[in-house]
């Protein structure tokens, strides 16, 4: 979903597509036209299903043509996925497109494309939550792929199979499938595909109340997470291991879980994670009793699982906006989402969601007084809940029955094996009577090899105790080598790690040099104030100031990044200003940013069409003449504040470019000159303050109400401003991360 990419992937995904489409045009034969429609219809299948069916239709048009088999099989194929998506779902269609696929497979044939066919389809319905279909596919290639012993894509069916037994609560099931998966990928030495696996069965534990067992998965998970950096997995093994711990009733470590998956989502813009974290800090807030700090964390989590077409999930966040709605009495409320609830339960044939509904709805027809509603609504719950303990029973009875058939041929094998011993017995027994007189010739014989086969095992076996404690002597060896390296790289990673930090500090030192001294702002305006804090060491938000004659210039910019790489566009940046106001004598704020804007293309070299570099920066640049008390702005994406005669908050509008990217040639942008009266404030600041996630509903402060404070406290003195400024961001915080550099800059006229 285009909401989950980053810049990077979602121009390399349109880079992607101009391919596909030039090479359309250019593209002679049938053949290669339909391969690339193919591709056209493959590549705009997750995010424009509508586009992809377009594209797959002139496929299967082109193919026929060129009487073109394999292309036509590809086509048909990519009909039944767009049919598997839920926004143009029919069974009837996609059963019909998937046979016609088969059918030119099987006519080759050509089972492991058949296999490939059913696994794409599967996962296509799993992706979409039409997990019946998905596991009636997903079995057949496994059927397939096990004949042929192919263990890289049997591995892969594995793993949508155990997680669509488990999103049916086949959890047994699950779990054997996920275990049959982790042991292919171990063979195949592929132990970054685990991760996901043992993020299913630690959930599916969960579901079975084995916690110690689900517990110890999840670690797994999250070990192998960290390891290769998944962050998706590890975000899934944190909202896991949160579910197990609020099961366990341990709500702050569940919390604690959930805030470091909401951490990872936020930064990946996984917005689909996040609607299932909201939903789980919601349900931990209901079940410590705090209803209405739910509420608005489990409706964000409702409308982003409509928007993204996660039914599961709707109906477990409106059940659970039912419940709290319930808890505080608001009992039209509770009523409208429960049946929400059921109607998407129903929908997806979940009798574990369905049972808690009609639950929830008989104590809410109670309630009301309806007893003739609640007595069904009981009834339809013990139903329910019979029916999910049966599936639960026959899923168990199944595998007791498999159990029960090995048992038994266990035991008929043990039956032959005695009747083969008693008649073997009989035999020995008349042997006995025809040679009684050579008994003990036998006896004395087999006493004799008994005592010389003991004493032959006897050396053999102190034979073999010597050789295991040589290689436990070896080990031992190894394992104090192993000891010596760990504890000398631990030593080399502490130096390293020092000398980093040590080069980042002095980073620091230089670009605080860089930075107008406080005093030179205090000089020129005796009554100001920067509330100035980088996210890491070194920051990309910096500020500039100049005096000329009356008037003086100074800028606010914030540039591309944080950290490091932000630390260098700001030198740039300083250096380009440096140039332009210092020693090309440029006083006029937009010449200002349209000479920075070229400069900084200039010096990254952002003209050429190869360079995909698109580093850059906002600014704000302000002239103030004391003489006439007249503020000219000009500003690229950073707007500015300042408050008038009437004590009313003003902005400074800022043009809609940004300074740098080659993105937009024909840039222009416009200055502002207004008077402001003695006594009255001016505001620049990037927007890391209004961007900070934090308060009780961990969202971002926003503009609105950035604005409001400012509005509060103008009148205020700049030193109670700061500190107001400052315990505000602390407070809506809390313990979330920064999440940006923070510069804010006030001036009293």
């Amino acid at each position: 979903m285009v909401g989950l990419h980053t810049t990077g992937q979602l121009h390399a995904q349109s880079e992607r597509s101009d391919s596909l489409l030039n090479g359309l045009k250019e593209a002679v034969s049938l053949e290669d036209q339909t391969n690339y429609l193919n591709g056209l219809s493959a590549y705009y299948q997750q995010n424009f299903p509508d586009t992809a069916y377009y594209y797959a239709q002139r496929a299967v048009n082109t193919a026929d043509k060129a009487t073109y088999q394999e292309g036509l099989a590809q086509a048909y194929l990519n009909l039944a996925i767009g049919f598997s998506h839920y926004s143009r779902y029919n069974f009837d269609s996609l059963s019909y497109y998937l046979s016609r696929t088969l059918g030119i497979y099987q006519a080759v044939p050509d089972s492991s494309k058949m296999a490939q066919a059913y696994f794409t389809v599967s996962k296509a319905c799993y992706q979409s939550n039409y997990y019946p279909l998905a596991l009636q596919y997903g079995q057949k290639a496994s059927e397939i792929l096990e004949k042929q012993g192919n263990k890289p894509m049997l591995a892969s069916t594995l793993s949508v199979l155990c997680e669509v037994h488990h999103r049916l609560g086949n959890n047994g099931l699950a779990v054997n499938r996920g275990i049959k998966a982790l042991r292919l990928y171990d063979e195949l030495q592929n132990e970054p595909r685990q991760a996901a696996i043992y993020n299913t069965l630690g959930s599916a534990n969960y579901d079975l109340k084995i916690y110690d067992r689900a517990k110890e998965y999840l670690l797994f998970a999250m070990e192998i997470a960290e390891k290769y950096s998944l962050t998706s997995e590890l975000s899934d093994a944190y909202i896991n291991m949160g579910e197990v711990l609020q099961q366990l009733k341990d709500f702050e470590g569940a919390l604690e879980y959930f805030r470091k998956s909401l951490s990872i989502n936020r930064l990946s813009n996984d917005e689909v994670r996040i609607s299932r974290t909201y939903f789980n800090i919601g349900k931990t807030f209901i079940m410590q009793g705090e209803n209405e700090q739910a509420l608005n964390l489990l409706e964000e989590s409702l409308e982003l699982s409509k928007e993204y077409g996660r039914l599961n999930l709707q109906a477990r966040a409106s059940l659970e906006m039912g419940r709290a709605y319930f808890n505080m009495n608001e009992l039209d409320q509770a009523y409208t989402y429960l049946n929400q609830s059921t109607n998407a339960a129903k929908k997806l044939g979940s009798s574990a969601i369905l049972k808690d509904c009609y639950l929830n709805l008989a104590n809410y027809y109670n309630q009301t007084g309806n007893l003739e509603e609640a007595l069904v609504h009981f009834k339809l719950y013990d139903i329910e809940k019979e029916r999910f303990y049966e599936r639960e029973s026959a899923q168990r009875a199944t595998e007791l029955e498999t159990e029960y058939e090995l048992n038994k041929k266990d035991a008929q094998i043990s039956l032959l094996q005695q009747d083969k011993e008693i008649q073997s017995l009989q035999s020995k027994e008349r042997r006995l009577v025809n040679y009684g007189l050579m008994v003990g010739m036998v006896l004395l014989a087999g006493l004799g090899m008994v005592f010389f086969s003991k004493y032959r095992l006897k050396i053999h076996a102190n034979k073999k105790l010597e050789k295991q404690k040589e290689s436990i002597n070896q080990q031992k060896l190894k394992i104090e080598r192993q000891r010596d390296e760990i504890i000398t790289k631990s030593k080399q990673l502490e130096e390293n790690s020092k000398d980093i930090k040590d080069s980042i500090m002095y980073a620091k030192r230089l670009q605080t040099s860089l930075l107008p001294d406080k005093s030179q702002l205090k000089r020129i305006f005796p009554d100001s104030f920067v509330f100035f804090k980088p996210k890491d060491i070194v920051s990309g938000d910096f500020y500039w100031l100049h005096e000329m004659d009356d008037k003086v210039i100074i800028a606010a910019l914030d540039c591309t990044g944080h950290g490091v790489p932000g630390a260098f566009m700001t030198v740039l940046a300083n250096s380009i200003l440096n140039q332009l106001v210092l020693e090309n004598k440029v006083n006029t704020p937009n010449v200002i940013l349209s000479q920075m804007d070229s400069r900084i293309q200039q010096a990254l070299h952002q003209h050429y069409p190869e360079n995909n570099n698109t580093d850059g920066l906002d600014m704000a640049v302000c002239i103030i003449d004391h003489d006439t008390q007249e503020v000219c702005y000009s500003g690229a994406q950073m707007n500015a504040y300042y408050f008038d005669d009437d004590d009313t908050l003003m902005q400074f509008q800022a043009d809609r470019y940004a300074i740098g990217g080659a993105q937009i040639t024909d840039k222009y942008f416009t200055n502002k000159c207004v008077p402001v009266e003695r006594g009255n404030m001016v505001y620049l600041a990037s927007d890391g303050f209004q961007d900070q996630f934090g308060g009780p509903k961990d969202k971002k402060f926003m503009r609105n109400r950035f604005r409001e404070l400012l509005t509060c406290l103008h009148t205020h003195t700049t030193a109670e401003q700061y500190q107001v400024i400052q315990e505000t961001f602390t407070g809506w915080r809390g313990n979330q991360i920064q999440t940006d550099d923070i510069m804010v800059i006030g001036i009293r006229m």
